[in-house]
């Protein structure tokens, strides 16, 4: 838009233009010989601005010329705003180039008139000067778009190798798109196979052939390879999907495409593929059927090694490859090395995850089939043990009854040795027969046989007949063994496993005093905790390590050594003990020092009482799974019966008046009544002993005299559980008292 400013016409023009203007002056005063006002100019940097608001003026024979620049806005008004358009003055009147000059205080001499000749000649100059800086900005501006596109293009690669790990979709999608920016007719990607084994694909649709069958000296050094993606711009153009060029590159190893430039990492560009691989006959024979004029190949180096070629081709014209069509072609190739080295990382990842995944599965198998081995070997252990403890339990039951009877009952006097044998032997099968019993117990709790026989009992009455089944075993080592009761009233009456927590007792005085030497002192303390009794056994024994405390639990440990061992054991009481604590949810604890004690506190909680059919008998008088009364007054049958009884662990109470039986029979509750039918005179009594019990229900065996086959189908009549035949033979009593109590487990 033209205007009148400063005595001459001012016309807008983008702020850009101003770049060339300030050189444009110079260089054409220097042409012309013309004198330029003033020296030093604005704009000397070329940027615009420093010269939005400038002032020249171009003095000559024939020209007097001011250009001036003033930034203005939309409405074309001043503005010192960078960001405006600028109005350009022309001023050739010599008076109003006088009078600019005037106002800047620049000297001058004679102005001379502007010749129209000189000025349309600096107008022409300035128009080609304008044209030219035109191109040239557009050209700069093409530049920057392609960057521009580039850098998108870029960004699409790298996003897409960022965000997925699947490498066919991240080459086929890249492929497209780079052919697409290059507006090339075909763009593929040509992998190397680093084993030899691919085939040859024959241009005209024949039978293929492998590699090393076609050239078998070459199949240790051919770089074999195929194309594995490939983008064309039209149907047209043939597919070369899956071809191999393998021979080629190692027959023409010197060929631009192949040898030390690409394994150098050289991008390389071929303008006109005929004139270049016109001493390759086969690659030549390739390219042409394919019509390929130019092509341009940037290797893909996946670390140290040439994984493949990233290759264009141009099919249409032949065509001069530009640098950064090149440079672009070798970042491509960088960013698809990062794509497919990350896509081998995470199948290499996948691999070894699923190995692991196998190894953890097999290993679990292992260990499963390992468990259930053990868990077989456990139950075959706990069976073994179960079988073998009760086959030695009646043999050992045999020795005991029937050495105290030889020590009670003798036919002649014993001399004192043989008094000793007879107690050792009674000794000896005692001990024994406590360890199997151990043994056996252990292996029913493992096994989870074992159920608690819950009742109400006295914990004074259960402490003080502990404490005295061990007094003389203590009084004979000299030491002291105490009782110290805790219990408040109320406190005394507890529900738990009688015979166990009297056997956990039993196991931890034994200990005590068997660890404790002479003038030492064992104590019994009892005590309530809420619901909870707590039994604590203290002793001034030998104490045991730290270090071995945490073997003390555990089955068949001793925590001597075996030949410095002074005191007898297995092993298993301790072991025993603890599972037996756990069986009513109670906890265990030992607190020790060498030399000065041990101190072992069980915990038991108060279990829940099942409902008692009958009023809660004396707590000196629990009922008892395995009570026999025996009702004999021949005092050798008795005593033998009753040996041998409590030797296979039943509690033997011997009746000798018959007369108040019935009455005793309802006070004891005993599991079994054995009766002899000669002191009761007939088989009356097994009918009224049926009758006035009731609920008690005892297993009643008769006493018979001999082998009478009649008296026995009467007793069995009368209600009899069996019979047993005097005199006493010791394996039949014991098996036909352990048939009566099948039902009534020891």
């Amino acid at each position: 838009m033209p205007e009148s400013l400063d005595h001459g016409t001012a016309q807008v023009m983008p702020k850009a233009t101003l770049v060339w203007l300030g050189p444009f002056l110079r260089q054409y005063c220097r042409q012309h010989q013309l004198t330029l006002l003033p020296e030093a100019l604005p704009g000397a940097d070329s940027s615009a601005d420093r010269f939005a608001d400038g002032f020249w003026c171009l003095l000559g024979p024939t020209l007097s010329l001011v250009v001036s620049t003033r930034t203005i806005n939309a409405d074309n008004q001043p503005s010192p705003q960078a960001d405006q358009t600028v109005a350009v003055s022309l001023i050739t009147e010599v008076a109003a180039v006088a009078d600019s000059l005037a106002q800047r205080s620049l000297a001058h001499g004679d102005l001379a008139p502007t010749d129209i000749a000189a000025l349309g000649q600096f107008m022409l100059a300035w128009v080609r000067a304008g044209a030219e800086a035109s191109a040239n900005l557009d050209e700069h501006q093409s530049v920057i778009d392609r960057q521009h596109d580039r850098r998108l293009l870029l960004n699409q690669v790298i996003t897409k190798i960022q965000g997925s790990l699947e490498l066919a979709e991240i080459l086929a999608t890249t492929v497209a798109e780079v052919r697409q920016f290059l507006q090339a007719d075909r763009l593929l990607i040509y992998q190397f196979d680093p084993a030899p084994s691919a085939t040859v694909k024959p241009l005209d649709g024949g039978e293929s052939q492998n590699l090393a069958e076609a050239d078998l000296s070459h199949r240790k050094s051919a770089t074999v390879g195929y194309i594995t993606y490939e983008s064309r711009s039209s149907d047209r153009l043939a597919s070369v999907l899956n071809y191999t060029e393998g021979l080629c590159f190692e027959h023409h190893a010197d060929a631009p495409h192949r040898g030390t430039r690409y394994r150098q990492g050289e991008t390389v560009a071929i303008d006109d593929v005929a004139t270049v691989y016109q001493h390759a006959p086969c690659m030549t024979t390739f390219l042409t059927q394919m019509q390929v004029k130019s092509k341009a190949v940037a290797p893909i180096f996946v670390g140290q090694q040439l994984w493949g070629l990233l290759i264009v081709h141009q099919c249409e014209y032949h065509r001069p490859w530009q640098p950064w069509e090149t440079e672009l072609l070798q970042q491509i190739a960088e960013h698809l090395a990062i794509a497919i080295h990350q896509a081998q990382l995470y199948h290499q990842l996948q691999g070894q995850t699923k190995n692991l995944e196998v190894c953890v599965i097999e290993r679990t198998q292992d260990l499963r089939d390992a468990l259930v081995a053990a868990e077989a070997a456990n139950r075959a252990k706990s069976e073994f043990l179960a079988t073998m403890s009760h086959e030695l339990r009646t043999p050992l039951t045999y020795i005991i009854g029937m050495s105290a009877t030889l020590l009670r009952w003798s036919l002649g006097e014993l001399s004192p040795r043989q008094r000793d044998y007879l107690t050792t032997i009674q000794a000896s099968g005692e001990q024994l027969l406590r360890i199997i019993n151990d043994i056996l117990d252990v292996s029913k709790i493992e096994a989870g046989r074992t159920t608690l026989e819950v009742r109400p009992f006295s914990l004074t009455s259960l402490c003080r007949q502990s404490v005295d089944a061990f007094r003389d075993e203590a009084a004979h080592n000299n030491i002291e063994i105490a009782i110290n009761l805790k219990l408040v009233n109320g406190q005394d009456t507890f529900v738990a496993d009688l015979r166990r927590v009297r056997q956990i007792l039993a196991n931890l005085l034994s200990n005590a005093v068997k660890f404790t030497p002479a003038e030492g002192q064992v104590t019994l303390q009892v005590r309530r905790e809420q619901n909870d009794a707590v039994f604590q056994v203290k002793d001034t024994g030998i104490g045991i390590a730290a270090a071995a405390q945490s073997l003390l639990f555990e089955k068949f440990q001793q925590l001597e050594n075996v030949r410095q061992r002074e005191h007898q054991g297995t092993g298993l009481g301790l072991a025993l003990t603890k599972q037996l604590v756990e069986l009513h949810g109670g906890s265990i604890k030992v607190s020790s020092e060498v030399g000065v004690g041990s101190v072992f506190t069980v915990r038991i909680p108060q279990q829940r009482a099942a409902a008692l059919a009958a009023p809660e008998p004396p707590a000196t008088l629990e009922p008892t799974v395995g009570r026999i009364v025996l009702v004999e007054d021949n005092e050798e049958a008795a005593s033998l019966i009753c040996d041998l009884l409590t030797a296979a662990a039943y509690q033997v109470i011997w009746v000798v008046d018959g007369s108040r039986l019935i009455d005793q029979i309802k006070l004891l509750r005993p599991a079994a009544v054995i009766t002899s039918l000669t002191l009761t005179s007939d088989n009356d009594i097994l009918a009224v002993l049926h009758q006035a019990l009731g609920p008690i229900r005892p297993k009643i065996l008769a006493l018979l005299d001999g082998e009478d086959h009649h008296r026995v189908a009467q007793a069995l009549e009368a209600g009899a559980s069996g019979c047993i035949a005097k005199p006493i033979d010791p394996k039949q009593l014991l098996s036909t008292v352990n048939a009566a109590m099948v039902a009534q487990p020891v």
